[in-house]
């Protein structure tokens, strides 16, 4: 399965206006195996605290919390204009989202952060 950098910005907005005790409300249209699996990478990651509950072999219970460092990077592409700025410069540059290592995407992202606050 690939990694949709989209979903995972969607995610961690989610996650982040969610009480980490309840199930995370996904829209319909989200096929929840992807989800499960974008939030087992984030874990991976450092970013969430998965705890994803499986039944029959399917995601029955999607729950997740951020970590500091999730908190950080959301932080970093939560404004619309910076996360538009984000995807742009890489698309400049001839690379797809989900194809640029996700340290290069963060750095980049600060870049943008950095640049709307006139900071080198």
């Amino acid at each position: 399965m690939q990694r949709d950098m989209e979903l995972v910005r969607e995610l961690l907005l989610l996650i982040e206006n969610n009480n980490d005790r309840q199930e995370l409300t996904i829209p319909e249209d989200w096929d929840r195996e992807v989800v499960a699996y974008h939030l087992k990478i984030l874990d991976q990651a450092g970013y969430v605290i998965n705890n994803t509950k499986w039944a029959d072999n399917k995601p029955m219970w999607l729950i997740a919390s951020l970590t500091w460092q999730g908190h950080e990077f959301l932080d970093s592409i939560k404004n619309d204009n910076v996360w538009a700025k984000t995807k742009e410069g890489v698309k400049s540059k001839g690379f797809e989202l989900g194809s640029v290592p996700f340290d290069v995407l963060k750095e980049y992202a600060k870049f943008q952060i950095k640049n709307v606050f006139g900071i080198e």
